[in-house]
């Protein structure tokens, strides 16, 4: 089964939970969205609630207007980048329909490892990958799959020897024969070069797995500073299919990428960490937390789709609403034309929900009475969970929580902190509206 939008939330901001009470993360950190005095007393919205008395927990509640602090991205310069590239990056699913299964590997990322091949880190590492971005879907029953990704270097030279180190890589040897029988073999079988018709100037490689009737096809393009990676598998050996894709998807992705306006590697710390100051608005993480790099982020509509379990579906939606940025720190807030776009936006996602999980049921009741918002509850698979969706003027955020099953640390369970987190995020979006928080 696929997992939904709404799900896939409920399992990031689980894992983002733990990640705060183990005080660790991945690749870069980001700091200064902490806890914060509760608004002071007598301060009320529009709906006349006293702000002062809701139950925020440890979290932050005054939006922090990045821009206005002229605080810039610094270190996390190549993080924002990359999800500015995200928004240039080719969808599965347009090169081929049946690809809507979204895949692990999807984000940002600084390390070439996680980027352009797997276990070539320490070969790549000295070229300065300055930031990456991957995105990867499968189809339904997953014997398909098309993995595309584009890092960026700081100059073409680099960029064209990393190319070169990535298809040479793939056409290592790396298998072992088993001690109880040498003629059987375990790992990966070395690629074979093959050429892509039209495009001579891409490198292509496929590799077989006989015994099982795995076949994938790798393609290397390399265009100035970026290297483009496709990477095609099918479980059932069909390489006319993996081939085609591949190709189709390295063509389609270079014609794009000249339209990505890339920041000048000298400015790259220079960009503003909030744009358009939607994610002032998201509900953050508490005070100490350490993210990894996809916890805290702002998308554009075409970026996000590569995280959305129902791309062509949003897409639609986003374009209906004019759902133009999306932020994601512990909540999800999405930014689009106006009060009804919003409403309408959030109606879609009730469908989405009712759709994929059946079970979960509206609640009578919402905690501490915000306004304008819905909530699901039930039981999945993972444990016990809830969705609950909330309108603000032109901005509709979504956020989650989980109890997963057998559960005895706190810590783990994200769905004990959701009534504080949706208090959080109605002060966040009524005090940024009250603050004029609008576009950079």
């Amino acid at each position: 089964m696929r997992t939904s939008r709404a799900m896939r939330a409920v399992l990031a901001v689980a894992t983002a939970t733990i990640l705060a009470a183990a005080g660790c993360g991945s690749d870069t950190t980001v700091t200064g969205l902490g806890t914060e005095p509760a608004t002071p007393p007598g301060q009320e919205s529009t709906e006349g609630i006293d702000l002062a008395s809701l139950d925020t927990g440890e979290y932050r509640v005054e939006p922090r207007d990045f821009l206005g602090e002229n605080f810039a991205a610094g270190e996390v310069g190549p993080v924002i980048e990359g999800q500015r590239m995200a928004e240039f990056v080719v969808h599965p699913h347009d090169i081929d329909p049946t690809l809507t299964t979204a895949g692990a590997s999807t984000g940002v990322s600084v390390s070439t490892d996680r980027v352009l091949a797997d276990g070539a880190g320490d070969l790549l590492e000295p070229f300065g990958m300055i930031t990456g971005f991957r995105t990867s879907r499968s189809t339904e029953d997953e014997l398909g799959m098309l993995q595309v990704a584009v890092a960026r270097f700081a100059t073409p030279e680099d960029a064209a020897r990393a190319a070169q180190v990535v298809h040479d890589f793939e056409r290592v040897d790396r298998t072992t024969p088993l001690a109880s029988d040498p003629s059987i073999v375990t790992g990966i079988p070395p690629a074979v070069p093959v050429a892509v018709p039209g495009a001579p100037e891409t490198l292509a490689s496929v590799r077989s797995w006989d015994v099982i009737g795995r076949v994938t096809t790798t393609t290397v393009t390399l265009q100035g500073s970026f290297v483009i990676h496709t990477h095609a598998s099918s479980e059932t050996g069909d390489v006319a299919w993996t081939t085609d894709i591949a190709a189709r998807a390295a063509r389609a992705q270079a014609t794009l990428l000249d339209r990505f306006p890339a920041t000048p590697v000298e400015e790259i710390g220079d960009l503003p960490m909030d744009v358009d100051r939607v994610l002032a608005r998201a509900v953050g993480l508490p005070e100490g937390a350490h993210p990894r790099l996809s916890d805290l982020a702002v998308y554009g509509p075409d970026g996000w789709l590569h995280f959305d379990s129902h791309p062509a579906r949003t897409e639609r939606i986003f374009e209906v609403t004019g759902t133009d940025r999306i932020a994601k720190a512990a909540s999800n807030v999405y930014r689009t034309a106006g009060p009804a776009e919003a409403e309408l936006l959030r109606d879609d996602f009730v469908e989405t929900i009712r759709e994929m999980y059946p079970d979960l049921v509206e609640d009578d009741t919402v905690p501490q009475d915000i306004p304008g918002t819905r909530c699901w509850s039930g039981d999945v698979a993972q444990g016990r969970a809830s969705v609950c969706l909330m309108v603000h003027g032109r901005y509709m955020a979504e956020l989650s929580g989980l109890r997963p099953v057998g559960n005895e640390a706190p810590e783990n369970d994200s769905l004990r902190t959701m009534s504080q987190r949706l208090a959080t995020q109605y002060v966040k979006l009524v005090r940024s509206e009250e603050m004029g928080l609008g576009e950079n």
